[in-house]
């Protein structure tokens, strides 16, 4: 199995560190041709509204949509944003392919950001305990029946699936727990 990653802007070599960490083959995505030679895609942490502008120009905006029909999408911080049905910010052009309200920078400015444990459904991948780390992570509201929330951080959800995509307004490449990769890996499979 071979995963990309979207490295067009953003945290990517981290998500490469962790896979790479589990044996798992990634390719970064650039060009569109790229999707035809992955089972999967993260889109990783960064700026939302740049990495919607260079999905524009790139063209890989509709690339991504068509690719998600068949394949799993995870998106981590900014690309939660992007995969979001809406952001309410103009600048940004959302995926839609996960019914979810995101709220850009809701945990603060840069300087705000922070560490703490957050609580996970447990299940035989994930442990019920997680040390996150937010980086003007978006908050996430309006969420549909059809998506599951398997984490929170106090009272907000902040890892959420739908039958074929997760996000997380958090930073799983930082930290050594790899667990919410096998999870997206788990959800692969199925």
């Amino acid at each position: 199995m071979k995963i990309g990653i979207l490295a067009i802007q953003g945290d990517f070599e981290l998500h490469r560190k962790a896979l790479t960490s589990l044996s798992v083959d990634s390719l970064f995505v650039r060009s569109s041709k790229d999707l035809d030679n992955i089972r999967a895609l993260i889109l990783p942490g960064g700026e939302s509204t740049t990495m919607s502008l260079l999905m524009n120009k790139f063209d890989l905006f509709n690339s991504i949509k068509k690719f998600s029909n068949n394949f799993n999408l995870f998106g981590t911080c900014a690309g939660a944003i992007l995969m979001s049905a809406d952001s309410g910010d103009r600048r940004v052009k959302n995926l839609g392919v996960i019914d979810v309200f995101s709220k850009r920078n809701s945990w603060g400015a840069q300087i705000d950001s922070f560490s703490d444990f957050i609580n996970l459904n447990k299940d035989e991948i994930l442990s019920d305990k997680f040390y996150a780390t937010f980086i003007r992570g978006p908050r996430f509201s309006k969420v549909s029946k059809d998506c599951k929330i398997i984490g929170h951080y106090k009272n907000d959800p902040v890892l959420i699936r739908n039958d074929k995509h997760l996000i997380s307004s958090f930073h799983p490449e930082i930290g050594k727990d790899l667990s919410v990769y096998k999870y997206f890996i788990n959800m692969i499979n199925e």
